[in-house]
């Protein structure tokens, strides 16, 4: 290879896009039915490697005089694996028409990129599935996918919590926790679309969606590797006979990477050592770098999930989906460092929804403004809506019309309860230290199996009710077991919106489990021959509020039957159903804003504070999935009419 090689020649058209053909094989094995309106994409008819077809293709592969030597050598290094083949040796191929190679000198490729034999393929094909991909989701098939989506995000949460608190009892090293829940419920059968390869978007999973782990994209079939940058389909699953790439993971990490939102130049992968952003060896066009050439040269969308650093994330990072991409272009070049490097030019597809880093960034914006008491941007009534009764301001944006009647209503932060109604048993602990350790009589009325929260925080379990610390304790405010007490943690904002007409939306990334707000109203004292009925929305039945909280935190899906579980369960103590209705006509909060969903992303648990009537447990709002900003919260109201559901 030359010291100094001369430039690289300038960028040539790109060749035509060649749509996957699909193909229907009547012999192909039916795929389960997770996947709606899909279209197959079988492998072609093998065909023999003969030594005629070894000989054409050694001619192909003939350098000229005036090449490059970079590109004279990769194609003699190339003829020379082809040489190797033995003469007795029947190989199948998959396409024997030769394909554009990317501009500039090509890199060393495996041979059993496109070749192999034909049991390495039966095995592959066996352990890949089928290639698919979606064509029409009906709303119906939005809610099902959304709540399968939800389903797996819930319990890869539940048991990543599980085993680190597991760990973190036993006093042991940290380990990857949820690295160990994806591989429980991939034992378990419990990713998504296992037994396909889907090309474009993923049924369930929307642009913006915000993910703390590389496991969890697994998980929800988004990616298809916790590790590496580049998921693709294998050869073998291709009619065409070549690796299609279907999802990329940005992080910028390498010095070649570019990115401005809509256009992004992503450096493949290898090359470099771990942590390093210099390369200190050529990249070579094999494996995920060779799949994402043909996806550029084949037309094939990618799904793009850019890396952020996050403090509020458990993880320290969170992964954005941003949609879909089409690579416009594939080169192979020398790069910043000097080693040659396979780069990509990846467009945006127009016509998808606000790209979701974008949307961060909006948000920043905003807070920043509001904590420096500026001007808010153009269609913000309101900088808070609470009047200071909030810890955090509450600001109101209408960008549709003129209403601003919401901004008319007294706002009041926490309900007033009365007084207990009943005699007070085992009211309030005599903990003196903080956290509240099992002894306390708090947790321990909770029904044991470990603490309601985590150390952040979050809700470990959902139950029919949390009761924590209260007025009468010894401990202090700051004690894990009065989490709700604090206030709001995130900025949360009242907005206008042309299908909800009022919503509410965060400003924050929220973490699933953690405590969202509080609904609050004029309490109205009821008995068990009184029934309220809604009036306009002026009237909030906590009776009326489905038990999603029933969902959270439940790992049972992947430990059902599972001899080694040893996680203990939490006994739930009975509990009777509320005794009061809230009504907003007059005073209300932010909460009363939030819209109705039957894919919910938060949900409403119970808590009883020590020295409370139990008859009277406020209705706190928790996260049930991780919401990225400028994502509307929704939640179940329990309503019938299942057109509105969304």
């Amino acid at each position: 290879m030359a010291s100094s090689p001369p430039p690289p020649p300038p960028p040539q058209p790109l060749p035509t896009q060649i749509p996957l053909t699909p193909k229907p094989d009547p012999d192909a094995p039916q795929s389960p039915s997770t996947v709606p309106s899909t279209a197959l994409i079988p492998k072609l008819e093998p065909i023999a490697l003969t030594p005629e077809l070894c000989d054409l293709y050694r001619r192909e592969l003939e350098p000229s005089p005036d090449g490059h030597p970079d590109f004279a050598g990769h194609l003699h290094f190339t003829q020379q694996q082809i040489d190797a083949v033995p003469a007795d040796r029947r190989l199948v191929v998959s396409n024997p028409q030769p394909e554009p190679s990317p501009q500039g000198s090509i890199p060393p490729a495996h041979s059993d990129t496109s070749v192999s034999s034909s049991s390495s393929t039966a095995k592959k094909r066996a352990r890949g599935g089928e290639m698919v991909r979606v064509n029409t989701v009906t709303p119906q098939d939005h809610i099902h996918f959304r709540s399968l989506v939800r389903r797996a995000r819930l319990t890869f949460e539940a048991l990543r919590g599980i085993y680190q608190r597991e760990e973190s009892y036993d006093g042991g090293p940290r380990n990857r926790f949820d690295l160990r829940a994806s591989s429980k419920m991939l034992s378990r059968g419990l990713w998504l679309y296992r037994d396909v390869r889907i090309v474009g978007p993923i049924p369930g999973v929307l642009v913006g969606d915000a993910f703390h782990y590389r496991a969890e994209l697994c998980v929800v079939g988004l990616h298809c590797t916790p590790q590496a940058g580049i998921g693709y389909i294998p050869a073998s699953l291709v009619s065409e006979g070549h690796p299609v790439a279907t999802s990329i993971v940005s992080s910028g990490g390498y010095l070649d990477d570019e990115d401005n939102g809509q256009v992004l130049v992503y450096s493949g992968s290898g090359g470099r050592q771990r942590n390093r952003v210099e390369h200190h060896a050529d990249q070579t066009l094999e494996r995920g770098n060779l799949a994402l050439h043909y996806s550029c040269h084949y037309g094939v969308e990618v799904r793009v999930i850019r890396c952020h650093a996050c403090d509020s994330s458990p993880s320290r990072k969170v992964y954005v989906y941003d949609g879909l991409y089409k690579a416009v272009s594939s080169t192979y070049e020398p790069g910043k460092s000097g080693r040659h490097v396979c780069k990509y030019t990846l467009v945006r597809i127009p016509g998808q929804e606000e790209l979701g880093s974008s949307n961060w960034c909006l948000a920043k914006d905003i807070k920043d403004k509001l904590l420096a008491n500026q001007a808010l941007p153009p269609g913000y009534i309101s900088p808070d809506l609470s009047n200071g009764r909030e810890v955090l301001r509450v600001p109101v944006f209408n960008g549709v019309d003129h209403e601003s009647s919401l901004l008319d209503f007294d706002y009041i932060a926490r309900p007033e309860f009365p007084l207990p109604l009943v005699k007070q048993q085992h009211w309030g602990c005599h903990c003196v230290t903080s956290p509240c350790g099992p002894e306390c009589g708090c947790v321990i009325k909770n029904g044991g199996g470990g603490p309601v929260y985590n150390e952040d925080g979050t809700l470990v379990r959902g139950r029919p009710v949390v009761y924590e610390c209260g007025a009468l304790c010894g401990c202090p405010m700051s004690c894990a077991n009065r989490a709700t007490q604090r206030g709001m943690k995130h900025t949360l904002e009242v907005f206008r919106s042309m299908e909800t007409e009022w919503g509410v939306r965060t400003l924050d990334l929220i973490q699933p489990g953690a405590f969202v707000c509080e609904y609050s109203g004029d309490v109205v004292v009821t008995t068990g021959e009184c029934e309220l009925a809604m009036d306009e929305g002026s009237i909030i039945d906590p009776k009326r509020f489905p038990k999603r909280w029933s969902e959270w935190g439940d790992a049972s899906p992947a430990l059902v039957g599972d001899d080694d579980d040893k996680v203990p369960r939490p006994q739930f103590p009975h509990f009777q159903e509320p005794g009061y209705v809230l009504d907003v006509s007059r005073r209300r909060n932010l909460a009363s804003y939030i819209s109705h969903s039957c894919t919910p992303n938060v949900f409403v648990q119970y808590v009883v504070r020590g020295g409370e009537n139990e008859s009277c447990p406020h209705l706190m709002v928790f996260a049930m999935d991780a919401i990225p900003p400028m994502r509307e919260l929704s939640i179940d109201y329990g309503m019938d009419d299942q057109q509105i559901c969304a």
